[in-house]
């Protein structure tokens, strides 16, 4: 099974702020997994990083096969990432349907496209010429995953993606990141709710102060095992 995302021991900055000491991970095709860890340990300076906002002084990062020296966030959709960021990031002058479309201007092939989207979120297509940050708080996440799935990536990176949202809209998203998985795109899920680890992931990597310090398999039995990683 091929790589989708292979990181092996950066160190990442901001400024003079050394945030990642040698972190290394590693996700495989179709594969589904979590990145948990407290707030402020490095997890989304990893996303930073392969999106060229975080400096990389040294280790290398691989996506897809190919090598990434001086990541830049436009080169993403190109290489098989796309990203559902913390956030959202809804641009606010563009309606539903706008906003989906802007996710497919890089025109890779795959399963996804307007209509399937729609499938997936109906309520989307109900409201596809409403603007975007007019949606609730559930309708605008399922926004940026339909967007984000509009580049037939290879690999989504979905950073907190239940920040902010109802136990009920959680719920829905387990069911739809499974339901994305199955059309074989691999899944990096940043989250602290574990509940949605357990529904969703196979694997698991703990990061404290800029390091991958636990690894293994998420057990939906013992996942209560983990907590000690994400509660301060």
């Amino acid at each position: 099974m091929s790589h989708v995302l292979k990181v092996d021991q950066i160190h990442a900055y901001y400024g003079a702020a050394h945030i990642l000491h040698g972190l290394s991970l590693e996700i495989k095709a179709g594969e589904r997994v979590a990145l948990i860890g407290r707030n402020g340990v490095g997890k989304t300076t990893l996303v930073n990083s392969l999106f060229g906002f975080a400096s990389v002084r040294s280790g290398s990062m691989e996506v897809c096969g190919k090598i990434l020296r001086k990541p830049k966030a436009y080169q993403a959709p190109n290489l098989g990432m796309a990203l559902v960021p913390q956030g959202r990031c809804i641009i606010a002058n563009l309606t539903v349907e706008e906003n989906l479309i802007l996710g497919s201007a890089v025109r890779r092939k795959g399963p996804w496209h307007l209509e399937k989207i729609y499938e997936l979120f109906p309520i989307l297509k109900e409201r596809a010429h409403t603007s975007g940050t007019a949606l609730s708080g559930g309708q605008q996440q399922m926004l940026a995953i339909g967007r984000a799935l509009m580049a037939n990536p290879e690999l989504i990176i979905l950073d907190e993606p239940t920040e902010g949202l109802a136990p009920v809209i959680v719920d829905q998203l387990a069911d739809i990141f499974n339901s994305v998985a199955d059309q074989g795109s691999a899944l990096l899920l940043i989250e602290q709710n574990l509940s949605l680890v357990s529904r969703v992931c196979h694997r698991y990597y703990a990061v404290a102060k800029g390091q991958v310090i636990e690894k293994g398999i998420v057990d939906p039995s013992d996942i209560e095992s983990l907590r000690e990683h994400v509660v301060v």
